[in-house]
């Protein structure tokens, strides 16, 4: 009986310094946990450091772009604290998304032409709670992001014309001032059209308007020729060109999926004149928009009539720089535009003798980030 009752005690004795490790091992369970969620919080704060100052990349506006990066970063807390991150943890670069490897700029030289990217680190010195009983004190947090410079794959909802560049170019620097061909918007260009809305042609109804004879800036969807190369199957038919112009992007997404065509139109697309000037129609299609929007046309409204959109109504447009025949494939006749930009403008008015009106209000950089060049650019995390 007495041997009985000792081994008893002997089971009570290994239970306690069981218990005892195991709640240690918890309370180091749970410490460890606190130190992936630190190491989450400190790498939030080096995306953000990261995205800020490619921002400024973008925008070509690295004037204090080190400072405005750190702001960010340290505006992202670890454990309610702000992190370590200074100006000398931003650095300017080039990103190679063939190796995926970061090259700081030469002396942090944040004008290098060579930039594409802006790589952020940041730290923190996380405290052990529990894991003092095993010795433990502190463990630094830290990260490393990079923000790269890439293109936009591809803008949805735009609708079927053609804006000469030109027109929007001269608007601003007068007639000849500055070169389609070879000028590049830039954040002031974009910050001067939205202050100062100088109205130009969407759709042209004077054929003496036109850049290239015989068309009016209407074109047919989706693109003839993709810029990857892939041909693509545009539609035929006035009324085609009207619901696409004056329905919603619903209905115009349905239309480009049933003729085989992308949802998209980026940069380096090539789309093809439509025959004829579509005068009625495209006066039916902007009063259709006009109404949607919540505004009013006059009673009757259509293509044979002028009006004004009371409010005025977005429409996403493809502004071109280059026409003539798309590289590999037919039915151009000298007619298709290659796309410059994806631009954003506010419809006006319908002049029946002149066309369509609008103002530039951005650019169309809603698509999804993508490695491959193009004239319209977006930022992405790659690392």
């Amino acid at each position: 009986m007495t041997g009985l009752q000792n081994r008893r005690g002997a089971t009570m004795i290994f239970v306690g310094v069981a218990l005892l490790a195991l709640v240690g091992v918890m309370a180091l369970a749970v410490d460890m946990g606190r130190m992936y969620l630190f190491r989450a919080e400190v790498n939030v704060s080096s995306d953000a450091a990261a995205l800020a100052g490619a921002e400024r990349l973008l925008h070509q506006s690295v004037a204090g772009a080190a400072d405005t990066a750190v702001v960010y970063g340290r505006a992202n807390l670890v454990d309610q604290a702000v992190p370590d991150i200074g100006v000398a943890d931003v650095l300017p670069g080039a990103w190679d998304f063939a190796s995926r490897t970061f090259t700081p700029a030469a002396n942090g030289d944040w004008t290098a032409i060579t930039n594409n990217a802006v790589q952020a680190s940041a730290r923190y010195t996380a405290t052990y709670r529990f894991g003092r009983i095993f010795g433990l004190t502190t463990r630094l947090r830290s990260a490393r992001s990079v923000a790269a410079l890439g293109g936009v794959s591809g803008t949805s909802c735009v609708r079927p014309l053609a804006v000469p560049y030109q027109r929007l170019l001269d608007a601003r620097y007068g007639e000849g001032g500055r070169d389609a061909h070879t000028y590049a918007l830039t954040a002031e260009d974009i910050n001067w059209f939205g202050e100062n809305h100088p109205l130009i042609l969407l759709k042209s109804g004077d054929s003496r308007t036109n850049i290239v004879p015989g068309n009016f800036y209407s074109v047919r969807l989706p693109p003839l020729e993709y810029a990857d190369g892939g041909i693509g199957n545009p539609w035929t038919g006035a009324n085609d060109f009207t619901r696409a112009l004056g329905t919603s992007c619903d209905e115009l997404a349905a239309m480009v999926r049933a003729a085989g065509g992308r949802l998209t139109v980026s940069a380096g697309d090539w789309l093809q004149a439509e025959n004829g000037n579509m005068v009625n129609k495209t006066g039916d299609a902007v009063a259709s928009l006009c109404r949607a929007n919540g505004g009013t046309t006059p009673p009757g409204a259509s293509g044979n009539q002028s009006f004004v959109c009371n409010v005025p109504t977005q429409m996403i447009v493809a502004l071109w720089a280059e026409s003539g025949d798309a590289p590999h494939a037919s039915g151009c006749g000298g007619k298709c535009f290659r796309v410059q930009y994806v631009g954003v403008f506010n419809v006006t008015a319908y002049l029946k003798d002149e066309g369509a009106r609008g103002y530039f209000t951005s650019l169309a950089a809603h698509g999804r980030f993508s490695p491959i060049p193009s004239l319209i650019k977006t930022i992405g995390l790659v690392k």
